[in-house]
């Protein structure tokens, strides 16, 4: 199994023209696990979902895609509002999220599940689950619980309003470079926390600390991998007709992830021996499934039906 650790929430989407928001389920971590379940993995969402309308059609959205509910945490908070005005394919966000299901996680209701999550194949964490407080300690700890005992996969993908101290996040974020086996990171969220440094630099920091694969996203010009102590691959993105880049990331997530496990090669000790070959493959399917994400309205990542098209 495969689990994708975080929010959930809803986008209220609405492009440059449109009098109205349109609702359609989302979070970071949500629409990889939903990316998961749709391409086919034994993905499991695990985080707090409230027991309002919203939340029902998140529950649903998870039912829809076949992802596992084993790790639900039910809440009588509100769900997280995300209006996301989208410009030209780019979504620009204002959240609703004061004591919401997901900003209210605590310690005591992650600690049931740490003995199980150190069961599973991998665990994906990231986005603002990580940033906001007081769930981003919670999840900072739950991180630390189970470190070692299988892969871990850390999206930063920041949002700056949800991060009141930008040193407590950014040390928290190299306490997490030595906790995690693969980062992910936008080149516009690198220059957030590390303005003009040199990139190969950093992340060379990064696996020395024992990180074993260092994504870095460019957009629509594609991805590369930093590995094996600097050694890189670069795969470029596919063209296409972008209606909003909403989840483009989290799907690439999913991709990823479902690609590596499908190569045999998501433990922590065939991370430590992949190849270029191997990279350049992955990069190529999650790019594939990202390029179809930004063709639709909101998050809606893609089947596998529609991959293998």
């Amino acid at each position: 199994m495969i689990i994708c650790a975080g929010e959930s929430l809803i986008d209220m989407v609405s492009f440059v023209g449109e009098a109205e928001y349109t609702p359609h389920v989302g979070g970071s971590n949500f629409n990889s696990a939903i990316a998961l379940g749709r391409l086919g993995a034994k993905s499991y969402y695990f985080g707090a979902i409230s027991n309002d309308s919203y939340g029902e059609l998140i529950e649903n959205s998870l039912r829809h895609s076949k992802v596992k509910e084993d790790f639900i945490i039910e809440t009588n908070r509100p769900t997280t509002l995300a209006y996301a005005d989208v410009v030209n394919g780019i979504a620009e966000y204002t959240f609703v999220d004061e004591h919401s299901a997901g900003r209210m996680l605590d310690q005591t209701s992650l600690e049931p599940f740490v003995n199980k999550i150190k069961e599973a194949k991998a665990l994906l964490v990231g986005g603002i689950s990580l940033q906001a407080e007081p769930c981003g300690s919670s999840w900072q700890w739950l991180i630390e619980q189970v470190a070692g005992n299988l892969p871990i996969y850390f999206d930063a993908n920041i949002r700056p309003d949800f991060i009141e101290n930008k040193k407590n996040y950014f040390d928290r974020f190299v306490e997490l470079t030595f906790k995690v086996d693969i980062i992910k990171i936008s080149d516009e969220d690198y220059r957030y926390l590390y303005g003009a440094q040199d990139f190969n630099e950093v992340s060379k920091d990064w696996l020395h600390n024992g990180v074993k694969l260092v994504i870095l996203t460019l957009g629509a010009e594609g991805s590369k991998v930093i590995y094996d102590n600097g050694k890189d691959v670069f795969v470029k993105s596919q063209k296409v007709d972008v209606v909003d880049t909403i989840a483009a990331g989290d799907s690439f997530n999913g991709g990823f992830l479902l690609h590596l496990d499908e190569q045999g090669l998501l433990d922590r000790e065939s991370l430590n021996s992949i190849n270029n070959t191997q990279l350049e493959s992955t990069l190529s399917f999650a790019n594939k499934v990202a390029s179809i994400t930004v063709t639709k309205k909101g998050a809606n990542p893609p089947w596998l039906s529609e991959i293998n098209k």
